[in-house]
């Protein structure tokens, strides 16, 4: 079994594990029962209102009568710390459904592209060397490689 990761809110074990890759950037969210419960890490509801949130915050310089915060300066309060995180994790998650996206794959790799010149030089070798031993597994391979 694998070691267990902290929650990035409180540091209890983390239960559950989030991942967002956006334009190529990680970043990984572990939260324990509790955090995920309290932040409303499975409930949509919840990221619907974080979305409001975060959109009103973004929209209003005028802070409240009597807390005299802005929006944006109550977002950034400690409290709210599972909000925030939930909000990162909103917007592509939102762009994701506005496109009728419904799974994504991850595919981690790459591949070579050789010239066609090198390649057809690189696969004539190959074949040189397999006809001098044509029994030679390494060569056959080699030249089901180049090929």
């Amino acid at each position: 079994m694998g070691k267990s990761l902290p929650c990035s809110v409180c540091g209890a074990t983390a239960t559950v594990h989030l991942t967002q890759i956006v334009q190529g950037q990680v970043t990984k969210v572990h939260l324990c029962e509790g955090c995920a419960e309290k932040g409303g890490a499975g409930d949509p509801a919840v990221f619907q209102l974080a979305g409001a949130l975060a959109h009103a915050a973004e929209r209003s310089g005028l802070s409240c009568p009597s807390c005299r915060l802005t929006d944006a300066e109550f977002l950034k309060r400690e409290a709210l710390r599972p909000v925030r995180l939930q909000l990162e994790l909103l917007k592509p998650e939102l762009a994701l459904a506005e496109h009728g996206v419904r799974s994504t794959i991850v595919v981690f790799g790459g591949t070579q592209i050789t010239p066609r010149e090198a390649a057809e030089r690189r696969l004539a070798t190959a074949r040189e060397m397999l006809a001098e031993r044509p029994d030679d597994a390494v060569r056959a391979r080699r030249v089901a490689g180049a090929e």
